[in-house]
């Protein structure tokens, strides 16, 4: 089953959560390129180093060197999931028309 989101120009629910992952994405409605808000993902990404570093640290005395080296993944994984299924999106760039096109 695939996660979707609606669409911050045309409101339709066809962006898909696992390619906004990654990158700004193009509707396949409005072919506008739609991508995170940036301010949210400035937080989220501060947030994302901030726990991958703690969390890390703590596996480190934990369990070692190469226990916190398979570790790092995860909270990254995981946090920018959620950033891209939660936090607010916008249109980067709107696909108009140029003028005298019908």
């Amino acid at each position: 089953m695939t996660v979707l989101r609606e669409c911050p120009n045309c409101s339709k629910r066809l962006i898909s959560v696992r390619e906004l992952f990654f990158s700004h994405i193009v509707c396949p409605n409005c072919k506008s390129t739609i991508g995170v808000h940036w301010f949210a993902s400035t937080v989220a990404s501060v947030v994302i180093l901030v726990v991958t570093l703690l969390s890390s640290f703590a596996v480190l005395m934990q369990m070692g060197f190469y226990a916190a080296i398979l570790w790092f993944p995860f909270p990254i994984g995981s946090l920018n999931y959620l950033k891209v299924r939660l936090f607010p999106l916008e249109t980067k760039r709107s696909a108009t028309k140029p003028l005298g096109s019908r």
